[in-house]
């Protein structure tokens, strides 16, 4: 007869998530995570194969946290600019929240030769996929004449793109709140059209 679980595999996805968000997936060891999910080496074998299984894990697990809390605000309808900043209005609520310690995927890439390629795909997947939604809103919009009908919706999606990373990344070094939404304001006024 098989034994029940004695672990909520969701408590353990969380707590896992972050202590790889804090310190990388070369930072945390076994015993770190052993230690920090209170799940015992047997078990988080069984359960996840190995620590690279358990990185997958976390990390499906933290796109679709992101997606569910995040994510969704891009594809609400009516798409448009409107949808982006609240995207973003709301990123730096949770990044400025008790639970907002930085970005999984971002972690990832800084210390891609630490991992393996497999969860590289996936990081790259889903940020083509954060792309796609921000030209999404950028068409709307510029079919609503908010963007420039030159402008080119694939250029503003990568810097849109990039900004989201670099505010991830400036929040976590320790940057002020103001200074953020002053940054946010100047990126999405630069693309919109004031003509």
């Amino acid at each position: 007869m098989a034994r029940n679980k004695e672990y909520n595999t969701q408590n353990v996805l969380d707590t896992a998530t972050a202590a790889f968000i804090n310190k990388g997936f070369k930072g945390v060891s076994i015993n770190d995570l052993v230690k920090a999910t209170k799940l015992n080496k047997h078990s988080m074998y069984q359960e996840f194969g190995s620590k690279e299984g358990l990185f997958c894990e976390c990390i499906n697990h933290y796109v679709q946290t992101v997606y569910r809390d995040f994510g969704h605000v891009l594809r609400r309808q009516p798409l448009g600019l409107k949808n982006i900043e609240d995207f973003f209005r709301r990123r730096i609520d949770y990044a400025y929240s008790a639970h907002g310690d930085g970005c999984l995927l971002v972690t990832t890439v800084v210390e891609k030769e630490q991992v393996e390629a497999v969860v590289l795909d996936r990081v790259q997947h889903h940020w083509t996929l954060q792309k796609a939604d921000f030209q999404l809103c950028l068409s709307a919009a510029q079919d609503q004449g908010d963007i420039p009908k030159d402008a080119d919706i694939k250029v503003l999606s990568n810097t849109l793109f990039c900004f989201l990373i670099g505010m991830v990344v400036i929040i976590k070094g320790g940057s002020d709140r103001e200074s953020v939404e002053k940054m946010l304001a100047m990126t999405l006024a630069s693309i919109e059209n004031k003509g």
